[in-house]
């Protein structure tokens, strides 16, 4: 693969545009979000560039711990130059907020909220990279709060955040479950970094990654009110598929399998997602 194509992770752009898509799909239903069509394009666009300025960006700074725990990944494999992949961060981040700022001259229903919560994430991606991925919990936080903020920013993107709301909020808890875990996994290559499992031990992170988990599973349910009739049982059905799927996550970080412990997170995450998006189209 093309190390600068390799650098954004693609596959990681394109779920974000997906996650951007479902969001305003959420939001405004089957019929309305056709009003927003253009809006929702230039959220995508700009969304996957400041993804991948993010990975990029993300490459750059663990290019040293990558030795130990992706060495396949471009910089550590001598595919490209470090200052090559900051640059190359520096410009997506730019093109990525560029778009955002400049679309409402040209597309009415556009307003500035996408750029600020793009703006904000990007504020908090570099103190994440500078200082809070080795302050423990807190890089975990930054992260679920940078995940999260997609649904919220799909949410104004179509001028109506309310319902993204619970995917917000939902999406940081799993998402800092899921860093957790991986923690762990890289603990070996991350001697250098003050990571949670670093910080208090692989036993406590896992407990605290078990209860962050199960305050994200009560309140998924508590998303249940926003829905009706077919949806409402829809709605429900996904859900609790997904919740058994992190949980089983959980239990194979705990038989330290920390690789398919963070996948399966990560697939319930997913499965979450799906269950929103099916449940909005029935309602």
């Amino acid at each position: 693969m093309n190390p600068y194509i390799a650098l954004i992770r693609p596959g990681n752009a394109i779920l974000t545009a997906i996650a951007v898509i479902a969001g305003a799909f959420i939001a405004k239903g089957p019929e309305d979000i056709l009003d927003f069509q253009s809006e929702i394009a230039i959220c995508c666009v700009s969304a996957m560039m400041l993804v991948g300025g993010g990975n990029a960006l993300n490459d750059y700074n663990d290019r040293k711990s990558d030795k130990k725990n992706h060495p396949e990944r471009p910089i550590p494999s001598g595919m490209i130059s470090a200052d090559s992949a900051l640059n190359y961060s520096y410009t997506l981040l730019g093109l990525g907020l560029t778009i955002l700022f400049l679309s409402p001259n040209k597309v009415e229903k556009l307003g500035y909220m996408p750029f600020v919560i793009a703006l904000l994430g990007i504020i908090t991606l570099i103190a994440y990279e500078n200082e809070l991925k080795a302050a423990g919990i807190a890089g975990n936080i930054a992260v679920g709060l940078m995940s999260g903020a997609v649904f919220l920013y799909a949410g104004m993107a179509v001028n109506d955040p309310g319902p993204t709301i619970w995917m917000f909020g939902l999406a940081i808890l799993a998402t800092i479950t899921r860093e957790i875990v991986k923690d762990i996994q890289d603990l070996e290559g991350d001697k250098d970094r003050f990571t949670l499992p670093a910080r208090i031990g692989i036993s406590k992170s896992l407990n605290l990654a078990t209860l962050i988990l199960l305050i994200a599973i009560g309140l998924s349910y508590t998303a249940m009110n926003q829905f009706e009739s077919i949806a409402w049982n829809v709605y429900g059905g996904g859900i609790t598929l997904a919740n058994g799927t992190m949980l089983f996550g959980i239990y194979n970080a705990k038989q330290e399998d920390y690789f398919m412990g963070q996948k399966n997170i990560k697939q319930g995450m997913g499965i979450a997602m799906l269950a929103f998006i099916i449940a909005a189209g029935l309602n």
